[in-house]
């Protein structure tokens, strides 16, 4: 949900979201792709004081996952999710 949140609040000129949910043999993703205005991902710091990026990226991992992050000024943004679907071994 914090991708689409994102979508309304930074995309600006986006007409179009597309959203996948995939499921594989051992994970699960969800993409979340926008042609809105974009941004430079290396270049990106939040502006309005928030967490959004950040915050994301630490709760999928935290949970075992990746985040990949797609962006280029102009072209819109492609943000990927993807979760083991069993928990992580616990070692000791």
């Amino acid at each position: 949900m914090e991708s689409f949140h994102r979508v309304a609040r930074h995309a600006g000129t986006a007409t179009r979201v597309g959203l996948t949910l995939s499921y594989m043999d051992h994970q699960v993703a969800l993409d979340v792709r926008d042609d809105g205005r974009g941004f430079d991902p290396a270049a990106r710091v939040e502006r309005d004081g928030g967490f959004g990026l950040v915050a994301m990226r630490q709760r999928i991992e935290a949970l075992s996952g990746t985040l990949q992050i797609e962006s280029e000024v102009g072209g819109g943004t492609g943000i990927s999710a993807c979760l083991p679907t069993e928990a992580p071994e616990v070692r000791s």
